[in-house]
């Protein structure tokens, strides 16, 4: 009857099981979506160091930042800047992986700033991939945003759980009797 009154009941073990695959669930798709960036930082590595080798192709998956900067780059040796100027490119491409990798830590640790400020740059250097004309590329940034940004959901969500949870008083004692 409590029900039909909009009066709280005390919850059953069946919905305290629930609420725990519940919470299980979306602190699994918190960590998948930080993985993402685990991920993105290093197939760009990878891909820098393919840059390195002197070879053409790479990931899909790799920033495009990285890739404009070694296509920058490239363009001014051929123009006469020493091979040297590899180097900064390479240490450019190195700072966005470190950058990626912060943000799969912190992604993983629950802080939501760590998805959001990814999701924005990674969004960024999607547009940069369609400007480019990188369709395949830029088709993958949509696929791992999808990811990234149900992992920042289910992070929103566990945070604001949690919160809760935080605030909620305590089982009063027991009485002596």
């Amino acid at each position: 009857m409590s029900n039909t009154l909009g009066l709280d009941e005390k919850p059953t073990e069946d919905q305290g099981q629930e609420q725990d695959a519940n919470y299980n669930e979306l602190a699994a798709q918190t960590a998948n979506g930080a993985s993402w960036f685990y991920w993105i930082a290093g197939l760009s590595a990878i891909n820098s160091l393919v840059y390195l080798s002197g070879s053409d192709w790479s990931f899909l998956a790799g920033l495009g930042l990285t890739q404009l900067a070694d296509g920058f780059v490239d363009a001014a040796i051929e123009n006469g800047v020493p091979a040297a100027v590899k180097g900064v490119a390479v240490v450019f491409n190195f700072a966005l992986v470190a950058m990626f990798g912060f943000f799969g830590y912190y992604a993983g640790k629950r802080f939501s700033a760590a998805f959001l400020v990814g999701i924005v740059i990674y969004v960024l250097d999607g547009l940069l991939l369609l400007l480019l004309g990188a369709w395949p590329s830029a088709g993958f940034h949509a696929f791992a945003l999808f990811f990234i940004i149900r992992g920042f959901l289910a992070c929103r969500k566990l945070n604001t759980y949690d919160a809760g949870r935080a605030f909620q008083a305590p089982p009063p004692p027991p009485v002596a009797t």
